[in-house]
């Protein structure tokens, strides 16, 4: 202490290993710079990491209905619209019915404002299955922005030929873009 003043040494200290606004200190063998993630990305703990942490996209889902419980499905188009309540990255798109369709598979195409966000059938849920996880084809999603406001319709392309399927219900998994 000279003249009523500390005298602090910053070397080494957080402040050195910043260079980019939104940057963060972390720990490792030592203190290193941790650069700012994308937007709506989310810091988690994760021991692989050579420091402990990492940036990624914290998985969120909300599911549709597109039918009741218990009446055979039909086919059409918008049997159900939503307007996006806010802007939501699809990385994964899956269909499960409560009874599976015999005889053909189940064939649903998903709109965001009248054009298709799914390539080539859509989800397809296999005959005698009630979820299209399992699906010989599965779905490649060719729009995965879905933006706010958005009208999102679900049409029903195909349904099983001796029994129709019940209870459609649309998971759409991803992440909320803030």
């Amino acid at each position: 202490m000279s003249g009523g003043m500390m005298l602090v040494d910053v070397s080494g200290k957080a402040s050195t290993v910043m260079s980019v606004k939104g940057d963060i200190v972390t720990y490792s063998t030592e203190r290193v710079r941790k650069g700012i993630g994308n937007n709506s990305s989310t810091l988690f703990a994760d021991s692989t990491e050579t420091d402990g942490n990492k940036w990624d996209y914290p998985t969120s889902s909300f599911i549709v209905a597109c039918s009741d419980e218990s009446s055979d499905l039909e086919t059409g188009d918008d049997l159900l619209q939503f307007r996006m309540p806010f802007q939501f990255e699809l990385t994964d798109i899956i269909a499960n019915t409560n009874s599976p369709p015999t005889g053909a598979a189940i064939h649903v195409q998903v709109q965001m404002n009248g054009s298709d966000i799914l390539a080539s059938n859509g989800i397809e849920i296999d005959a005698t299955e009630t979820s299209s996880e399992d699906a010989g084809t599965q779905p490649s999603i060719s729009t995965s922005t879905l933006t706010f406001n958005s009208t999102i319709s679900i049409d029903l392309d195909q349904i099983g030929s001796t029994l129709t399927g019940t209870g459609l219900k649309i998971n759409f998994i991803g992440y909320r873009v803030v």
